[in-house]
């Protein structure tokens, strides 16, 4: 018992020593503030974001590529990130199947985002019951009297531009 306790001793003691290896299927991961992340592509055609309310017209998904500034990105992760629509209006941008982030330092730059854009009409008692949430005040709320759609995308790659 004395013997193969000291064996167990050397073998720990041996492999804290080792420095530990990556496995043979570990991905390459971008660590710079630009470049390609997730699924490579070649952005031939690209609607900018200002631009993607009027790629719905017969339906409510669509298979595009899209450009603009992040107007914010994740802070926590690198898991989403939001391009500026023009009037106030934002696309949020996450990733498919979470499996790849961006740089925490993304806002302010351009980027290109290959993948799913989404169109969802809010009705007005969510939108109010969001209004409400976000510290509105009786009047604001009472103002929200239509619809208005929300806009989501779906990136298997982001192109971030220097």
């Amino acid at each position: 018992m004395k013997y193969l306790s000291l064996v167990i001793l050397a073998l720990m003691m041996a492999s804290c020593g080792q420095t530990p290896q990556k496995p043979a299927h570990a991905e390459k991961v971008n660590t710079s503030a630009t470049g390609n992340f997730g699924n490579e592509f070649s952005p031939e055609i690209t609607i900018p974001a200002t631009q993607v309310a009027d790629v719905f017209t017969h339906s409510d998904t669509a298979a595009i590529t899209i450009s603009g500034n992040i107007a914010a990105s994740c802070q926590h992760t690198g898991c989403w990130m939001d391009l500026d629509m023009g009037n106030m209006e934002t696309i949020h941008v996450t990733f498919k199947d979470d499996s790849f982030t961006i740089p925490l330092n993304a806002a302010g730059k351009n980027a290109i985002a290959e993948g799913i854009a989404i169109r969802e009409l809010i009705p007005v008692d969510k939108l109010q019951k969001y209004a409400k949430e976000d510290g509105k005040s009786e009047a604001e709320v009472a103002a929200i009297t239509k619809p208005a759609y929300a806009y989501e995308f779906i990136a298997d790659g982001v192109l971030i531009e220097e």
